[in-house]
């Protein structure tokens, strides 16, 4: 490989801030604000795992919004996979194996899908280790609903939004 053919990986701030600035206040910005209103107003509801996987969400569907993982399809649909997942695996007593269980089913059926979205394999994993079914069910209820709000909000900020990376 000649020298100018090596990728520079010496820098420290993105190269691109200096002509994409605004975006990327403002992209950070709107998942840091949907990510704050979710913890706000469901923190005592939904376990933190799941709560997490939503904030990863956002920041993948608001920073890197032109990658496969943040289109609709991946987004809506690994969750949906996801949340069937953590719920099914969630009787499991012991949380460990469902845990296991719950993160392998979530990568395995992703992947044969076409599905891949990473935030959702932390769904699955947040739902399988909840103790109440009844929980799980409205965490479940909740991611989706999330995914749903990422979605429509990159819908109707995409004249707008830049890739960060």
């Amino acid at each position: 490989m000649a020298t100018s053919d090596k990728i520079n990986t010496t820098y420290i701030i993105s190269r691109r801030l200096r002509t994409n600035w605004m975006n990327y206040i403002w992209q950070c910005a709107v998942a840091g604000f949907f990510t704050f209103l979710v913890f706000f107003v469901f923190s005592e509801l939904i376990g933190i795992i799941v709560l997490a996987s939503i904030g990863s969400t956002f920041f993948t569907v608001f920073a890197l919004s032109g990658n496969r993982t943040a289109q609709p399809r991946n987004v809506i649909g690994s969750n949906v996979l996801c949340s069937l997942i953590g719920l099914a695996c969630c009787p499991i007593h012991s949380l460990s194996l469902s845990a296991g269980v719950a993160v392998g089913a979530a990568a395995f059926l992703m992947v044969i899908t076409d599905t891949e979205h990473p935030p959702a394999a932390g769904i699955a994993l947040g739902l399988a280790m909840t103790q109440s079914s009844t929980l799980a069910l409205s965490g479940a209820g909740f991611a989706l609903a999330a995914a749903l709000l990422a979605i429509l909000l990159k819908k109707l900020l995409s004249p707008w939004l830049k890739d960060l990376f």
